[in-house]
């Protein structure tokens, strides 16, 4: 019952956290326009980029050593936070280098997305923290604080302020440090975080990182190089269209994701093993019928929330979803592949391919084609990795029955 229940509280917790991101969404379209979004999506695009590339897989390592009880919890937790002030000072440096990819960003600009880079490095870390000790309920919790404040303070900054990409990055800016800030306390309330920098754990957890490291750096290549491509081939406004698409379709990854988290959670503390491919069928069939019945409602969501001005974003949903309905069957088998197999190079050889597909197409279709290529390309890649991931599941697992086979007969042989 415990896997049901944390699951609906998961899917619960990302349905309220969904409702304070289509605030956030609601606001930033509606005073930013799509020029504006486009801005601000594409500088935020750099410190993501960044935290991607420098947090070398140490947050799911960090749960995974936590779920098996191989290092003390403080030794972790110090650890990954003396890396994230190491990894992302060396990536405030990558920052300055990167920003030369788009012409006349101001000073004040580049610092305020820069300065998130450190504060957020960190707390990339902390929801693992929660998975590996299997605290489904604070992890959900954390992350409904986090998404309720981050409307509340772009809310704010952008009334008071007359300048509003600037206050836009500032309100991210404040969210981050707050939030680093808060983690501490909340950190030594749950765990024993007496410990020190453990040289063996981080050695240990970026050997076995690396690889969901980078996973992680080509799943976000997947999902948001072609904002880049798009900043820098096409125009701003086009930006804020297609990152209004990605958002409002990739809100079906909500039950997947509240799921793969549940489901992580259990493989990585050797719980619930005999949780059977129902869940992902099930889960398929649901987003499946909630995508098709989204056709009919985008386009006047868009108009009711966003007004006219961003219903050039329908096409590029209309695009995307095939795509982003069979990508919930890779997502799911992560989980297991990642946390029960502990085979993470498997994930890595997926990701391998879909980003060399997706970037291909981007950079053959972007130019002439804008949004509609990018989308169009998005959803041919994601399809690719479905079907990757379903061979390769089905190839692995019926090795590993095959093994368990194995030594049964030969335990029975002993006996």
């Amino acid at each position: 019952m415990n896997f049901f229940r944390e699951s609906f509280h998961t899917i619960a917790t990302q349905v309220l956290c969904l409702l304070f991101g289509v605030g956030t969404s609601v606001v930033l379209n509606r005073i930013l326009g799509p020029a504006g979004k486009g801005e601000f999506i594409s500088y935020l695009f750099i410190s993501q980029l960044i935290i991607s590339c420098t947090n070398l897989g140490l947050a799911v390592s960090g749960s995974y050593f936590l779920g098996k009880g191989k290092y003390r919890e403080g030794d972790v937790i110090l650890s990954n936070l003396f890396f994230s002030f190491i990894l992302g000072g060396l990536g405030i440096v990558m920052g300055f280098f990167l920003f030369n990819l788009y012409r006349n960003v101001p000073l004040v600009i580049r610092w305020l997305v820069l300065l998130t880079i450190i504060p957020g490095l960190w707390l990339s870390y902390i929801p693992d923290f929660f998975l590996g000790k299997d605290r489904i309920i604070p992890h959900n919790n954390w992350n409904f604080s986090w998404y309720a404040v981050r409307f509340t303070l772009i809310s704010l900054f952008l009334f008071i302020s007359a300048n509003k990409l600037t206050a836009s990055l500032s309100s991210i800016l404040t969210l981050n440090l707050i939030f680093a800030i808060i983690s501490l306390p909340i950190l030594s309330k749950m765990f024993n975080t007496k410990g020190r920098v453990n040289l063996s754990y981080l050695r240990n957890g970026i050997n076995f990182g690396y690889k969901i490291f980078i996973v992680d750096l080509l799943a976000f290549m997947n999902y948001r190089f072609d904002i880049l491509l798009l900043r820098m081939l096409r125009s701003p406004e086009e930006v804020g269209y297609y990152s209004t698409a990605v958002y409002m379709v990739e809100i079906l990854w909500l039950i997947p994701r509240a799921v793969s988290l549940v489901l992580y959670s259990k493989f990585v503390t050797d719980q619930d093993r005999k949780i059977g491919k129902n869940v992902i069928s099930i889960t398929m069939v649901v987003v499946a019928l909630i995508g098709i019945g989204s056709i009919f409602l985008v386009r006047p969501i868009i108009t009711l929330l966003y007004t006219e001005m961003f219903l050039p974003a329908f096409t590029p949903y209309l695009i995307l979803l095939p795509g982003v309905i069979a990508l919930v069957i890779p997502k799911l088998f992560i989980a297991e592949i990642t946390g029960r197999w502990g085979r993470p190079e498997l994930v890595l050889w997926g990701m391998v391919l879909t980003v060399t597909v997706n970037i291909g197409l981007n950079l053959l279709t972007i130019p002439g084609y804008g949004i509609i290529g990018s989308a169009a390309s998005s959803t041919t890649a994601y399809i690719v990795q479905t079907l990757f991931f379903i061979w390769i599941y089905r190839k692995t697992d019926q090795k590993n029955r095959l093994k368990i086979c194995h030594k049964s007969n030969l335990s029975n042989n002993d006996v």
